[in-house]
């Protein structure tokens, strides 16, 4: 089976070649030539492609995924989704041009991962937290997904069983963050009252009893009574009940998830892997310390979504300027604020992050709300429309920089080139979220924006 990709701008995501007008031929799943152009009166013994108007880019490799597999979901271990919903959530990044994806949950064996990776074309990697604390953490704050084969694996064993990562270690559902505005407050408050508070709502209610920072003694009764009366529940509970409701639901699972931090940074040092941290501001002390801890090892320590927003912008460039002074890569995710702007409003700390050369390596989604993040390429896009990055580079951050980053997720692929494995996505030039054609080792899985039959297998 052959491909010639033709007339398009190809962005090798190797070094800063971008070749307009430029092609790509495509044999028997891999890149056999990338050419400065092909004539249009030159035969071709295969389908031909054409990209005029479009960008011609490699199959993007998003390193922070979740509900891309069977098993549990998320840090926290939440109920497994139906095949149809991660099926669905694999669909929306192939849609999109992402033909890698890492899975973040961390509890899902490989069997589960293995599993999405054969009935979808989407390449699909795993990550592991099977770790005691991190175990611990998920079981309190939710842990309705895990079972008894979930507690018998190990980070060792899950290595062993082809993951290539540990993480995500920690996360917003057992550190007081996201998880717990967007889900548990929200769940906790109507069982004991009957109101449904928002995401906006759960945030202020807990910020107020437990500041950005989760600590309990950040406890200010005048802003909780304020956000209270704002979410309607002045006359459902008293400041003393509604404290107690947030501390219950946060704070149980919040220790164990630091400590399973350590335990799994320490680990990842020890076997040789890279690790994906949870940053955010009430991990942003033990990144502090851990840092100089790792100064030195050869370790590869990763830290998620830079750009959190329970940081301040200050912060998150404080933090993210001190990590790379120790060699942390950071990863920055795009969430949903470009364009859908549920769960993250705010672009400010996306841009200040990643003005600065250097300071953001790789980037990827996370979730968003229930899975409706923005397109990893709309973000790409962004970065190179901003002038953050050249087009070049910017393509580099979701495809060649992560493949090197993080050694399993995608050999063979994430850049253009004679010999590589042939993932490649042509989108409009005008709006990358336009995907026109996806191939996934030389397949065509989308075609003209939609789904072609061999997407599913």
């Amino acid at each position: 089976m052959s491909t010639l990709i033709r007339g398009g701008t190809v962005i090798t995501a190797s070094g800063e070649t971008v070749i307009d007008g430029g092609a790509v031929v495509i044999r028997d799943g891999r890149i056999a030539d990338v050419l400065r152009r092909w004539d249009a009166g030159q035969a071709f013994d295969g389908d031909v492609i054409d990209a005029a108007g479009c960008v011609v880019m490699p199959g993007l490799i998003n390193i922070h995924t979740h509900g891309v597999t069977p098993g549990p979901l998320f840090p926290s271990a939440a109920a497994a989704l139906p095949a149809e919903r991660w099926m669905a959530n694999l669909d929306r990044h192939l849609l999109a041009g992402t033909t890698t994806v890492l899975s973040l949950c961390g509890f899902a064996s490989m069997d589960d991962v293995r599993e999405a990776d054969k009935r979808h074309a989407v390449h699909v990697r795993g990550a592991t937290t099977h770790l005691p604390h991190c175990l611990q953490a998920a079981e309190l704050a939710d842990g309705k997904g895990l079972t008894a084969e979930v507690g018998d694996l190990t980070v060792e064993g899950m290595l062993d069983d082809g993951a290539i990562a540990i993480g995500e270690l920690g996360g917003g559902q057992t550190l007081g963050g996201g998880g717990q505005d967007l889900v548990y407050i929200p769940a906790a408050i109507q069982k004991s009252s009957g109101i449904r508070v928002n995401i906006d709502q759960a945030r202020r209610i807990k910020e107020a009893v437990l500041g950005r920072f989760i600590d309990i003694r950040a406890f200010d009764p005048a802003a909780l009574a304020e956000a209270a009366k704002d979410a309607g529940l002045a006359d459902a509970f008293t400041a003393t009940q509604l404290a107690k409701l947030v501390r219950d639901t946060v704070m149980p699972s919040f220790v164990p998830a630091i400590e399973g931090i350590r335990e799994g940074v320490r680990a990842a040092s020890k076997f040789g892997v890279p690790a994906i941290v949870h940053s955010a501001s009430a991990t942003a002390s033990v990144l502090r310390e851990l840092m100089p801890e790792l100064e030195g090892t050869g370790a590869t320590l990763i830290a998620a979504h830079a750009n959190h927003p329970s940081h301040t912008p200050a912060e998150a460039h404080e933090l993210a300027v001190l990590g790379n002074k120790m060699g942390w890569p950071a990863e920055a995710s795009v969430f949903d604020l470009l364009h859908r702007r549920r769960t993250v409003k705010t672009r400010e700390h996306w841009d200040l992050l990643l003005k600065e050369p250097g300071l953001i390596s790789v980037i990827g989604t996370d979730y968003g709300h229930d899975g409706d993040h923005d397109e990893l390429i709309s973000a790409v896009q962004d970065i190179a429309a901003r002038g953050h990055r050249s087009l070049a580079g910017a393509v580099a951050m979701a495809t060649s920089a992560v493949a090197d980053l993080v050694p399993g997720i995608a050999p063979g692929s994430g850049r253009l080139e004679a010999g590589r494995a042939g993932d490649v996505v042509v989108a409009s030039a005008e709006d990358f979220r336009d995907v026109r054609v996806v191939l996934a080792d030389g397949v065509c899985v989308v075609r003209d924006g939609q789904l072609t039959p061999e997407a599913h297998r």
